[in-house]
């Protein structure tokens, strides 16, 4: 069993599995995680040294207790190293104390008994060991056709949802995967990076409508090969055969699967091959993230619908497609939410334990017709479905900031997104507006700035930092980076954003050009109203934005159920207008 198989230089986590004592704590912010040697806040993480990590795990195991220097000595350094073990001891517990912003002299976590030793002193809860991590990397395409590369990408992908509805498994999500197409890095350097146990990696061949998918499954520490097979099929049973894959696949881990799990994994799924190609490249053009290519993406989910009515997995990938379109305007938000839910009820109607069809409906529900309980249900429901499924756990951050007072659950939801997907553009950013919706903008900014790193050229990213710049008063900085989310995506919002930014910074003049501007294009093309409720509030007209959110409540603008945690409508609050507003929205403050 993967979870079981520990490198020979882990003794931590060794000596915690074999004396049963628990491997993750959390305390106050942190969580410390013996078995990977982990730090974390707040789910980023903290780098560690071996020799101060070490000392954190014996004083967690015995908090509230006095660990001897003596007993560090013979933890740290076993079998009689030599080494200048006071200077050295002195120097790991620094170091740690650096890591965890604690100091000798008024210590929140670590006290010094003088030439005792240390004693942890807030409360630590253990947990469990998080369940065996896996990562499916895209399959190796053998024809060297350019135009079949999407098909070991989709492979990959189908097989990667299979294992995400084990509720005993977690997996890494396609989108990070992706990433590592064609990499030159080892399994184990692949497995650090994604924080995995095991790698999955293959091969597919396609000839007409026969296909050979070769896979193999490979433990990271130590790298060794745990388990390898090939299958042939034609291209009309590939869905029944990636269930059988993955069924293997558990089988090689020792994964209990539920009775349940199991049937859904060995059932037969017969699609039409036509619809399932279109199908695939419309969810390749998904990846790209883009207005472009999530039309693109439509188009092929279509066609799969012309092939194949019963396609279900083309009817919930198009109701996000729908979604997302909507959400930013790009098109008409009622009727792009309106063909979402229906097309989310269409992929339900045909497969009700897809989990992308429930968190799809579950949001286009609460943006169509404001029903925040069948949000909720539906989101829960793709979750226990799923419980790899980065984007179920997202849409449920989005709507528990929005619509209740959990914050914490809410950012610790959008964390376990970030860890089930790392190197997801849309991932990253929401966690940066989370952050910003929390009220904690350094940390929103700090986010906003890695994400970027990663995707120089994302829209959201910039919005996300230029509204905390914002909110620090650094406005130089904050204009900057909205001015590049417009030059990126001329979408109403970011302009909104950007003329909001020049408001706060004093500018009223230009913000109230971008306003004018605005207002034109209204008479060209649907903008949504809550643009115009961001700039009026910016600007200090109050009435003005109290009518525009009117409209923005009679259009059925789901834009509304930010008002709680946006700080560009923070001019609005204390208007007893704001609070009625919300009262009618459902989700006033208790």
């Amino acid at each position: 069993m993967i979870s079981g198989v520990l490198t020979p230089n882990r003794q931590g986590a060794t000596l915690a599995r074999m004396e049963g004592r628990p491997i993750r704590f959390r305390f106050g912010p942190y969580e410390a995680d013996a078995e990977r040697r982990e730090l974390r806040k707040g789910g980023l993480r903290i780098r560690v040294r071996d020799k101060s990590f070490e000392v954190l795990a014996a004083l967690l195991e015995h908090r509230g207790e006095v660990v001897t220097r003596d007993e560090l000595r013979r933890r740290l350094w076993p079998g009689g190293i030599f080494v200048d073990f006071e200077n050295s001891l002195n120097s790991a517990v620094n170091r740690l104390r650096d890591a965890l912003g604690d100091s000798a002299a008024k210590p929140r976590f670590i006290e010094t008994w003088p030439r005792r030793g240390y004693r942890f002193m807030v409360p630590a809860e253990p947990s469990r060991a998080a369940p065996p991590t896996l990562a499916v990397l895209p399959f190796e395409n053998l024809s060297h056709d350019p135009e079949q590369d999407f098909f070991g990408d989709a492979v990959a992908d189908a097989l990667t949802t299979e294992l995400g509805s084990l509720s005993t498994l977690r997996v890494i999500s396609r989108q990070t995967a992706l990433h590592l197409k064609g990499t030159r890095k080892t399994i184990p350097e692949i497995g650090r990076e994604l924080m995995a146990d095991a790698i999955i990696e293959g091969s597919v061949l396609r000839a007409g409508n026969r296909i050979r998918i070769t896979a193999q499954l490979i433990q990271v520490f130590p790298e060794q090969h745990l388990w390898a097979k090939t299958y042939n099929s034609d291209l009309a049973d590939i869905v029944s055969l990636q269930g059988q894959v993955a069924q293997a696949i558990a089988g090689a881990v020792q994964l209990a699967i539920a009775p349940h799990e199991l049937a859904r994994l060995v059932r037969p799924r017969p699609v039409d091959p036509e619809a399932h190609l279109a199908y695939l490249r419309g969810r390749h053009h998904m990846s790209r993230w883009s207005r472009e290519s999530f039309e693109k993406a439509l188009e092929y989910f279509q066609m799969a619908l012309a092939k194949d009515p019963d396609h279900a997995l083309s009817y919930a990938h198009m109701a996000d497609c729908y979604a997302l379109l909507g959400f930013w305007g790009h098109h008409p938000f009622p009727d792009a939410y309106r063909k979402a839910k229906e097309s989310a009820l269409e992929a339900i109607a045909r497969d009700d334990a897809l989990s992308a069809a429930h968190w799809a409906l579950g949001w286009a529900t609460w943006m169509c017709d404001w029903d925040l309980d069948r949000c909720e249900a539906e989101t829960l429901r793709a979750i226990e479905l799923n419980p790899s499924d980065e984007h179920a756990h997202a849409v449920n951050s989005i709507f528990l900031i929005t619509t209740s007072e959990d914050r914490a659950r809410a950012a610790s939801e959008m964390r376990l997104a970030l860890l089930l997907d790392p190197l997801s553009e849309y991932v990253n950013a929401n966690l940066a507006w989370i952050y910003l919706f929390v009220d904690d903008y350094d940390r929103a900014a700090e986010q906003a700035r890695r994400t970027l790193e990663l995707f120089p050229g994302s829209p959201l990213a910039y919005s996300g930092l230029g509204l905390a710049e914002s909110c620090r008063c650094r406005y130089a900085q904050s204009i900057d980076a909205l001015e590049k989310a417009v030059a990126i995506s001329q979408d109403a919002l970011s302009m909104a954003y950007l003329g909001a930014a020049y408001a706060r910074a004093g500018n009223r003049d230009v913000a109230s050009g971008v306003l004018g501007d605005l207002l034109s294009r209204s008479g060209r093309e649907a903008v949504m109203p809550r643009c115009f409720v961001l700039l009026y509030a910016a600007i200090g007209d109050r009435d003005r934005a109290f009518e525009w959110m009117e409209k923005a409540y009679e259009a059925h603008d789901s834009g509304l159920f930010f008002l709680r945690v946006m700080p560009l409508y923070d001019p609005l609050r204390s208007d007893p207008r704001l609070n009625e507003m919300l009262r009618r929205l459902g989700i006033a403050r208790c």
